[in-house]
């Protein structure tokens, strides 16, 4: 997929970071981006895909990927999975080589503007968003007291604070967070004692526990033993329940409450097609690379022409105005021009039997990227995280 030994055909460098959640990230969002172009991913000759090895996605990691593709591969641009916060020193990079990036994100950060650049475009998913909706429908919903948990990994992202503001702006009052205890020497091993004591003592009106891959499904199962599903109100962060997650769990009998800003389940034409496309080449069922992926490449069929061509000033211009229309709607892909706001559906989870039900029980509140409530999340000390989310 990756290699084409085509003279013509069009180099993207891809920053490629380890991700020991979603190991074959990269194949999936790749697949998803060229069948987005309508491309076979095995056959096309049109771009090549040039990876570099990122490590966890720090800084150094990719200022030192992002040069080795420009001057030794010569990559006509850059693309890959990166953190927001590695953007003031990859930005200068990309400027004074006169090249274009577009990268992908999850929205584990909301984005710094201070860093943009028109030369910088983001398939994102924006997981702030979803995080600030719960926030305020949990206020709403359950009032003041309610306890946030995750491990240390999460801490370091913009999640729990985004879902601080939505629930101070959905009325606040006094919210508790609970950091569970790190091993340094297995930083995967969640010791969650204290807290399921803290929780049965005090009883909190809801708990929202933000956890990723197999840790959320271990909080699930705990959760279970220690006999509180159903009698306190879980709200949990929406990759808790991606569906790759949660079918592993699914003989549990669980019920939670979480934000969709996407569901597989969606019936548009657009979906299904997309659906239809990742699961008859890969054999396996879409997931948020997949679409993250697919998304940019109905982007990229729009430009297709211009790259071959390399106008690149045309590829900006259209990148800074265009939108798509994809699997979950409207898709654009540069924060100056005002992403798009997602929709954003609060959703009941139950499973039981190897069932797995999402309803959808209201829509959330949405707010730009670049709205005050989030510039002060971002004002505020940076943690120092610079992984991506799922890169550990």
């Amino acid at each position: 997929m990756f290699f084409n030994k085509d003279d013509h055909t069009i180099k993207i460098g891809f920053l490629n970071p380890h991700s020991s959640f979603y190991p074959y990230y990269a194949h999936h969002l790749l697949a998803g981006f060229f069948l987005g172009m309508d491309k076979d991913p095995g056959n096309q000759k049109e771009i090549q895909f040039i990876p570099h090895y990122t490590d966890t996605g720090s800084t150094s990691k990719t200022v030192e990927g992002v040069k080795k593709l420009l001057h030794f591969d010569r990559v006509d641009m850059l693309s890959g999975l990166i953190s927001y916060s590695v953007l003031p020193e990859i930005v200068p990079v990309l400027e004074s080589n006169k090249k274009l990036g577009f990268f992908f994100d999850s929205g584990e950060y909301i984005p710094y503007f201070d860093y943009l650049s028109p030369n910088t475009f983001f398939s994102s998913n924006q997981l702030w968003q979803s995080e600030y909706a719960l926030g305020q429908w949990a206020r709403k919903e359950y009032g003041e007291g309610g306890l946030m948990v995750m491990p240390v990994l999460e801490s370091g992202y913009h999640l729990h604070s985004a879902f601080q503001k939505g629930f101070t702006n959905g009325g606040g009052g006094q919210i508790l967070l609970s950091v569970l205890p790190f091993d340094h020497q297995n930083p995967h091993r969640l010791d969650m004692d204290k807290v399921f004591r803290q929780i049965k003592k005090k009883g909190p009106p809801f708990v929202h526990a933000i956890f990723s891959g197999d840790g959320g499904n271990e909080f699930f199962t705990r959760w279970v033993e220690e006999g509180l599903s159903g009698q306190i109100p879980l709200i949990a962060a929406e990759n808790m329940i991606y569906d790759e997650w949660i079918e592993e769990i699914a003989d549990l009998n669980i019920e939670c409450y979480s934000s969709l800003l996407y569901d597989p389940a969606i019936s548009s034409l657009q979906n299904r097609l997309f659906k239809k496309k990742f699961q008859q080449t890969t054999g396996q069922a879409v997931n948020i690379f997949a679409l993250l992926g697919y998304e940019g490449g109905l982007m990229f069929k729009e430009l297709l022409q211009d790259i071959k061509k390399r106008d690149w000033g045309k590829v900006q211009s259209l990148l800074q105005t265009e939108h798509i229309h994809g699997p979950r709607g409207e898709r654009n892909f540069y924060p100056d021009a005002g992403f798009v706001l997602p929709e954003m559906s609060i959703a009941r989870i139950k499973t039981k039997k190897k069932q797995t039900d999402k309803r959808v029980i209201g829509q959330g509140k949405r707010l730009a990227y670049n709205h005050q409530i989030f510039n002060e999340i971002r004002s505020a000390t940076p943690s120092g995280w610079q992984n991506p989310l799922f890169c550990v």
